[in-house]
């Protein structure tokens, strides 16, 4: 008996998991700013109740909270961009001022190789531009949706976020009501408690890493004489919440700055070095000592999640994969129907 508990508990929880992961995939540009907004409004929670002791009242706290964090991150858009276009203003002239790298050494065989196959394959490559062009209207076709997708995302998330907030105790005795009347042996408030404690914990951890990362990433790239070693690191720091790709896009970027304007191709080499180095240190005693046991998360999990979410909602998924599974892992610990699923969840190799 107890066994086919278990057993429709699970073909329960599989089907549960079959139906929001088939509605993220048709409905995920609508679904993943409100999970997103969510989230964020459990984040921003404290800095509400802040300025609600300083009795500025519910909906000016709300207000102000939501303004000073979009001036914030249009802020830190904005030098961000005149950086880039900085760089890319910059770029060519430090490469004619680089002549190593404009006059490449003839018993350079990884360079001469290059220089040649451009040579030679230039004409080639223009007879390809034509069969090109539909790629090309493809992906301005999927640029354009994309670009829509955040424009809405960009305007719909700060109203989500200010409602929820504003009408967050609506919520709350939503939530302890449903679950009194469900289960009057659970203890939603712990729940809840738990759910704000978890997220502000992986805000803070999440900080403390990409403070971390960002300054370990600029020290190694200053020490090479890598260009914008700063700006590098910031954007790496800013990266390093998605998990695989902000590695592979940070690195990639001064990859190409010291094969531009450094005259070896070993600085590229060290730069790789750098990268490798720092990521070995966040993933094996920087993360896992920060945030301790707020997300010990089984890696087998994350990963298939991050396939899956990746592959259903596209980036915003990826970022927000580990906090839903900090979420998640904490409902799963405080219901007791749930707690195969806990095994699976946990990080334990024994």
């Amino acid at each position: 008996m107890k066994k086919n508990f278990y057993l429709d508990n699970t073909a329960k929880s599989l089907f549960i998991v079959t139906f929001l992961v088939l509605a993220f995939y048709f409905f995920g540009s609508i679904l993943m700013p409100i999970v997103f907004s969510g989230i964020a409004s459990l984040i921003l929670l404290p800095l509400v109740k802040f300025f609600e002791r300083l009795r500025l009242g519910n909906v000016f706290s709300v207000l102000l909270t939501v303004l000073l964090i979009i001036i914030i991150l249009s802020g830190l858009i904005l030098v961000l961009i005149v950086q880039s276009q900085s760089i890319v203003t910059e770029i060519p002239k430090l490469m004619n001022e680089n002549e190593s790298f404009l006059n490449i050494d003839v018993d350079d065989i990884t360079f001469s190789s290059i220089s040649n196959w451009i040579g030679l394959s230039a004409e080639t490559l223009q007879t390809y531009l034509s069969s090109l062009k539909g790629g090309i209207i493809t992906i301005l076709e999927g640029s354009y949706k994309g670009v829509t997708n955040f424009v809405v995302f960009l305007i719909t998330c700060p109203i989500y976020i200010f409602f929820m907030l504003m009408y967050r105790n609506n919520v709350y005795r939503f939530i302890t009501e449903y679950q009194k009347n469900k289960k009057p042996n659970q203890d939603s408030d712990e729940i809840i408690d738990d759910v704000k404690h978890s997220m502000f914990q992986y805000l803070k951890g999440m900080l403390l890493v990409m403070t971390i990362v960002g300054v370990l990433t600029y020290i190694g790239l200053l020490l090479l004489g890598i260009k914008y070693a700063l700006f590098l690191g910031i954007l790496t720091a800013l990266l390093t919440p998605i998990p695989y790709i902000g590695v592979i896009v940070s690195a990639t970027i001064p990859i190409i700055i010291a094969f531009l304007t450094k005259d070896s191709g070993w600085y590229s080499i060290g730069v790789i070095g750098i990268f490798a180095v720092v990521q070995f240190l966040e993933g094996n005693i920087i993360t896992p000592n920060i945030m301790g046991k707020n997300v010990n998360i089984n890696p087998l999990i994350i990963i298939i999640s991050l396939v899956i979410f990746g592959a259903v909602t596209g980036l915003l998924g990826l970022i927000l994969t580990v906090p839903i599974l900090a979420v998640l892992k904490v409902i799963i610990e405080h219901s007791p129907r749930l707690k195969p699923w806990q095994y699976l969840f946990e990080d334990k190799k024994s």
